[in-house]
């Protein structure tokens, strides 16, 4: 069986190396011709494998313009695509952070708020009674001040 392959890559490249060697014709040629010489209007006049070269060259300019635009295309959406991906990575972040960080801080109001319920302030009758006192004192020493000022 490996005798066959062999056989038949020889018989293949043979035939890609030798056919346009056997199916060439002369170089491409083209003449122009006036109305009256041999043909029955004024022209340009081309031999098979001008035709062929001409017909050949189109294509493969067609061809290759099109690949390269699609290269071109897909190399954009390449570049497009990236940065929508790392954009949206971004966005995943400072989302996924922004919701650890409510997390702590509702945690911490939560300690903060049953830290007050344990620990009610039972000083509220001392408070209560040294704003009065200050107040008053306050009030007393204005009064005193502004008769002072008078006399």
């Amino acid at each position: 069986m490996n005798m066959w392959n062999k056989l038949f890559a020889f018989v293949i490249s043979a035939n890609l190396i030798f056919a346009p060697l056997a199916y060439a014709e002369d170089d491409p040629k083209y003449t122009h011709i006036e109305e009256g010489q041999v043909a029955p209007f004024s022209g340009t006049l081309f031999n098979p494998a001008a035709t062929a070269t001409l017909i050949t060259e189109n294509q493969f300019n067609m061809s290759s313009c099109d690949l390269r635009v699609d290269f071109q295309v897909i190399k954009a959406q390449a570049e497009y695509q990236l940065k929508l991906d790392l954009l949206q990575a971004s966005y995943d972040s400072l989302e996924e952070r922004h919701g650890l960080i409510m997390d702590i801080k509702a945690q911490e109001l939560e300690t903060y708020r049953t830290m007050a319920l344990d620990q009610p302030n039972k000083n509220n009758h001392w408070w209560l009674a040294g704003g009065l006192t200050t107040g008053i004192v306050l009030t007393l020493g204005v009064l005193f001040a502004t008769q002072e000022i008078q006399n």
